[in-house]
């Protein structure tokens, strides 16, 4: 069972699913070319959904989204429409064409097949909506926000215009930042407008904007406040972490490691926790890592439902120590205190099945199995787990 994921994610996509609906976007199923001719002929844009077959996000915009009337309504009013699988066919030059990387992305080309509008990630009907609203309109087009930045020194609202456009798009805009700050007076870098830009879109531990920000901590915090400006140079700080790892850079990892003590903030502790717990767990150090969630854990005043959950399953999964267990236990009861999801109350059965706590874990799976049912679940992982509970001596 999936036990990593969002309960942002979930409310966000609870928001636009209708049910009995009877029309669904209407997509052409030729070859490219054919595609812009059609859109020649009738003097209409394209709507592009580019996909994977492996994507989850991309088959929910397909069951959820598309099949809405009132968004089937606007796109075949509106647009010439196609799916396009970016691995397979003609999709693969496409993908490296328009430089798709990210799934799914919405992609709105004219009928000569210029990059008018995109952004990319799956979002409800009225979201979809407006994006293809946005790609109608000259003025709030991505290719007009690019052009309009590409003019030279621009104000702080067309770059943090230029920023979230690309960002919502999926594409890297470091070097434009880079120049972006570069070229701004020490008296104008200290401006609430540049600061949205920084808190939203910085994230690269190397660049020059955020040397600029740890150098200028203490002004920063006097313009917005001092626990906005130490969360957001942690966040750089963990994902520099993260990136390293990814990369298997260890030498940088390191570095940053050395530099984050020494920072004195009042997260590094945390954040240096739970880039050990990354290690352990791609190692397969399985009494470290153990050691070290649990560590991580006592130091979180308000934790993550989904969080402590998920390191309650990963317990589950690769630890065998039974004091241990009964801390992950704990954990897996804070978060169902917290939200009281199905998946939530099936960690915590499976935990006490591996304890051998035969009647608690039969207790929580029969609530598990309930909760599914009760949001159209399907709970047949947690009756599977049933049946071994029942089977215990």
């Amino acid at each position: 069972m999936k036990k990593h994921f969002s309960i942002l994610f979930l409310a966000t996509f609870v928001v636009g699913i209708s049910f009995a609906q009877n029309r669904s976007i209407e997509f052409e199923h030729g070859t490219f070319a054919e595609l812009l001719a059609k859109a020649k002929k009738e003097n209409k844009m394209i709507f592009i959904d580019c996909y994977t077959t492996w994507c989850g996000p991309c088959k929910w915009m397909a069951k959820n989204i598309f099949t809405n009337d009132t968004a089937a309504d606007f796109y075949n009013k509106n647009f010439v429409n196609a799916k396009i699988d970016m691995e397979n066919g003609e999709g693969i030059e496409i993908a490296k064409k328009y430089g798709i990387h990210a799934y799914p992305t919405i992609l709105y080309l004219n009928s000569d097949g210029a990059q008018m509008h995109r952004v990319c990630g799956a979002g409800p009907v009225k979201s979809f909506i407006a994006d293809g609203e946005d790609a109608l309109s000259p003025n709030k087009q991505l290719a007009t926000t690019v052009a309009n930045f590409g003019t030279g020194k621009v104000d702080t609202k067309t770059a943090a215009e230029y920023f979230s456009k690309l960002d919502r798009a999926c594409q890297s805009f470091d070097l434009e930042m880079n120049n972006y700050f570069a070229s701004l007076k020490e008296s104008d870098l200290f401006s609430r407008g540049n600061w949205d830009i920084i808190y939203k879109h910085v994230n690269d531990y190397n660049s020059n904007v955020f040397k600029s920000l740890e150098t200028n901590k203490e002004r920063f915090s006097k313009l917005i406040n001092a626990d906005s400006v130490e969360s957001k140079i942690n966040q750089i700080y963990a994902n520099g972490l993260w990136t390293t790892l990814q990369n298997k850079n260890m030498t940088e990892h390191e570095l940053i490691k050395s530099k984050l003590k020494k920072s004195k903030t009042k997260e590094a502790e945390k954040i240096l926790l739970k880039s050990d717990i990354s290690i352990y767990q791609e190692s397969q150090d399985w009494a470290k890592y153990a050691y070290t969630v649990s560590e991580y854990i006592s130091k979180c005043d308000a934790p993550n439902p989904g969080e402590l959950n998920s390191y309650a399953w990963s317990f589950y999964e690769s630890i065998d120590d039974k004091k241990m267990l009964e801390n992950a236990v704990e954990w897996s009861k804070k978060s169902i205190e917290l939200y009281p999801d199905w998946a939530f109350y099936d960690t915590n059965a499976a935990l006490l099945f591996k304890l051998g706590k035969k009647s608690d874990a039969q207790s929580m799976a029969k609530k598990a199995i309930e909760k599914a049912k009760e949001t159209g679940a399907d709970p047949k992982e947690t009756e599977a787990l049933l049946e071994k509970i029942n089977a215990l001596k």
